[in-house]
């Protein structure tokens, strides 16, 4: 067996407590990413809302993993929500600008996020690991 598969195993054995660390970890990146001075952010080149969209449907799919029995509406409201604030927070942090595209952007990338995750990847992860 070699020594990724050994390794994927002991992830999935322990993985309630790696990805509810990883999903917490996302989570403060996007805080911290959503509250910097515009100056102090850093920039892919793409478009702002394809940033937020990419940063939630990431952080939404690890998510979704680590708490594979909440609801899809328990997963994304916070989303939503979390989104919305930090979109209204901007008003007050200089080089920002609060955008609803944004804000748009960022939760339809969470339910994306949170939608693949248990559609099609959760389900062909379960049954590898069935498999091995």
């Amino acid at each position: 067996m070699t020594t990724f598969v050994m390794a994927l195993r002991t992830l999935l054995r322990h993985k309630d407590r790696v990805l509810k660390g990883l999903a917490a970890v996302l989570w403060l990146v996007i805080v911290i990413l959503s509250l910097l001075p515009g100056s102090e952010r850093p920039h892919t080149g793409y478009s702002g809302n394809l940033e937020h969209f990419v940063a939630y449907l990431g952080t939404g799919a690890v998510t979704a993993f680590a708490f594979p029995a909440a609801s899809l509406l328990r997963l994304a409201l916070p989303f939503v929500v979390a989104s919305g604030l930090f979109e209204i927070a901007q008003i007050f942090i200089p080089g920002r600008s609060p955008g609803v595209d944004n804000w748009m952007a960022s939760s339809l990338g969470a339910f994306v996020g949170i939608l693949a995750m248990r559609t099609v990847v959760a389900p062909l992860l379960m049954r590898w690991r069935r498999k091995t």
